[in-house]
């Protein structure tokens, strides 16, 4: 199971800071060690459009990463950044040099 996560920011002006609300999502999940959870993030070629792709074997971990400290934290840090929710979209894998 993977999820497709696209953020939008209200301004350009936050680029910076939701880059850094990131690095500190993916430390913090690395710390906490989630078994089977992956999170990858992107920034595009717009300043203002991030994407993340959230990749887990179960519901059960994917409700551990919802209800992790990382993604609290993270949630904190950039609601006020962020036009709206992040918009989600189910993807499932088909081939990929990682594993």
């Amino acid at each position: 199971m993977s999820l497709l996560v696209h953020y939008t920011l209200k301004s350009a002006d936050d680029h910076d800071r939701q880059i850094a609300a990131m690095e500190a999502l993916v430390a913090g999940l690395k710390a906490e060690g989630i078994p089977g959870l992956n999170y990858s993030c992107f920034a595009s070629d717009d300043p203002t459009v991030f994407d993340g792709v959230l990749e887990f074997p179960d519901d059960a971990v994917k409700q551990s990463f919802l209800g992790s400290a990382s993604f609290a934290a993270y949630r904190g840090a950039v609601t006020e950044l962020l036009t709206g929710p992040p918009s989600t979209t189910e993807i499932a894998a088909i081939a990929s040099t990682r594993s």
